[in-house]
Formats: structure tokens, sequence, C-alpha cells
């Protein structure tokens, strides 16, 4: 194995100037520096990160909890992660929370034994997992990210979309559409969460018609036990509050020769791949996954560095307008 000492005889330096140059202590002289570069190279010296880290007390180490690996949603979040601990040179580890079977408190131990430098923690917004285990973290001075969950602050910082602007957007583009019998579909949604959309709903809405809240429950037949109580309530607008489901429904739809956009125009809460490969295509509201864990790299590297952070960054949702609505 090469050591400094073989680098300082190949580059005609002291092992000290080549310890130091290492470890950013010191400026030499470019002449010396591509000397010690090409010593580097040639002796093929790589660098011992574990001592290093162990030898400063500091590691390079982030993690990433998610419910789901296989899910665009949150590939979305952990690409824009990636993206910004690869350019300052951290390491990325995702941590599938349905696959590691263990509890909230062990999980946060495993974090604690690997010598990571920060966690971001993500899910979907009815998720409150570790909303009280991550106290132990933040004891032990570990920099955390709580993202994607509409929360109260509780100390740490929370990154999450604007979902009352969401519904909002949503209602008044449906409206546009000369849609004015407006049907919430959504699955497993929690009452304080729908209120949100209905906040939104309000928003958008100059008069009293309230929208008709329908819920999927697992093993529902969208054709027989969805679509024929939207045409008896005379529903000509759909916002369905999950991509996949919006999916399903507008296949559903086509199913049954229901004309999307002239008989039932249907509008997706979130945007990715599915939307754009849906037949036809979805229209959505962008909450901005990508964004989302672009702006938690950048917090959680603030924290790290104990720089000045955004306690609170709430993402703006726009419409990307396709052929559903």
């Amino acid at each position: 194995m090469t050591t400094l000492k073989d680098i300082a005889k190949h580059a005609n330096v002291s092992a000290c100037t080549i310890s130091r140059y290492l470890n950013s202590n010191i400026v030499v002289k470019k002449e010396t520096e591509a000397k010690i570069q090409l010593a580097i190279k040639e002796l093929g010296y790589v660098t011992n990160v574990v001592a290093k880290s162990l030898k400063h007390m500091e590691t390079f180490n982030v993690a990433v909890i998610v419910p789901k690996i296989n899910n665009l949603y949150y590939s979305e979040m952990t690409s824009g992660i990636s993206q910004i601990l690869g350019k300052h040179h951290y390491n990325l580890y995702i941590y599938e929370v349905d696959n590691l079977n263990l509890s909230e408190d062990e999980v946060l131990q495993l974090m604690r034994e690997n010598m990571i430098a920060g966690i971001i923690f993500i899910g979907l917004f009815s998720d409150v997992s570790f909303k009280e285990t991550i106290r132990n973290v933040v004891e032990w001075n570990i920099p955390v990210v709580y993202a994607n969950r509409y929360m109260d602050y509780n100390g740490f910082p929370l990154l999450y979309p604007d979902l009352v602007k969401a519904s909002k957007l949503g209602v008044e583009h449906l409206f546009l559409k000369d849609k004015r019998r407006i049907a919430f579909v959504h699955k497993n949604l929690p009452d304080h969460l729908l209120s949100y959309f209905l906040e939104g709903y309000s928003q958008a809405s100059k008069d009293e018609n309230k929208p008709m809240i329908m819920e999927i429950e697992e093993g529902m037949d969208l054709s027989k036990d969805c679509i024929p109580k939207l045409l008896q309530n005379n529903i000509d607008g759909v916002f369905v509050l999950n991509e996949m489901l919006a999916v399903n429904l507008t296949k559903a739809l086509v199913q049954a020769d229901i004309r999307i956009l002239e008989d039932i125009a249907v509008l997706s809460l979130g945007n990715s791949l599915i939307s754009e490969i849906s037949t036809p295509e979805l229209t959505s509201i962008d909450l901005q996954n990508r964004e989302l864990g672009i702006r938690s790299a950048e917090i959680i590297l603030s924290q790290i560095r104990k720089e000045a952070f955004e306690p609170i960054t709430v993402l703006e949702p726009f419409i990307v307008e396709r052929r559903s609505a």
C-alpha cells in the first residue's frame, strides 16, 4: 500500500508537506502541486477516508430515509439530494424503511453507529413516522431535515409543498375549463390533510357549492364503485390527490366510454413520468419533488457546516397542462 512517505520521496518533498497538502492546510507552488499530483497518480495512492474521518471526528456520509425506493415520487427527491451531495463530495446512503424490519429507534441507532453526518427524512404528506423519535437525533447533535411533511415547526428544518395553493391552482384550472361539479378523489388521506385541499377549493370557488369527496378504499373496483357515483352526481371535473390513482381512474373512465376532458376532466396531484405516459397524458399539479430534494440537501449541508439555514421552506406548486384537463 502506498504511503505518504512514498509520495514524498517520489515528488521530492517532505512527508509533512504531503500531509498538510492533502489536508488542505497549506498552499504550495504550482510546480510542487504538479509533482505531488503526478506522484499520487503514478503510485495509485488512495486517501483512507475512514481513518481521516476518525482522526478529525467527522464524516461525509448523509443518510436519506424513505418508505419505499421503487417509487418515482421518492426517486425524484433522492435524485435532487444526490445532485447536491455529489457536488460537495458527500456520500449518499439510502435506507428503505419497509425493508429494514427495524423499529424507529433501531433505525436511528443504526444511523449513529454508521457515523452519519446528517439525516434527511422523506415521506408522504400523511406520514408522521419519526416525528417523535427524531428528537433523539437532535439530542445526539446529528443534523436532520424533515422533508415533504406538512406539519407545525418543531425545532428542526422542515420542507414541504403548499397543499392549499396546490388545491387552489387545481380547482381554478378546472373552473377555467368550465368544469363546475368537482370531485376530490383520494386514498387514505387523513381528515386534517384533506382540510387543506378543501381550503384551497374554498379560496378558488366564488359560490357556496362544496366538492364531492370520494375515498377509494383498498380493493375497491373503480369501474363498479367509483365511476357510477361520479355520473350520478353529474361530476365533470375530478381532482385526484394521488398520481397513480389518477392514472387508474383515467383508465377506468376510458374503458367506460367516458370522454376525458369533454365529459370528465381529470387532474392529478403530482407530476412525474407516470403522468406523461398515461393515456391520455395527465394534466398535473407539480409539487417540485426534485427541487425539494435539492433544498433538503442544501439545508443538511448548511447544518453540518454550522451555517445559517431556513427553518421552514414551503415549495410553490405549479400546473403542467396536458390532455386530460
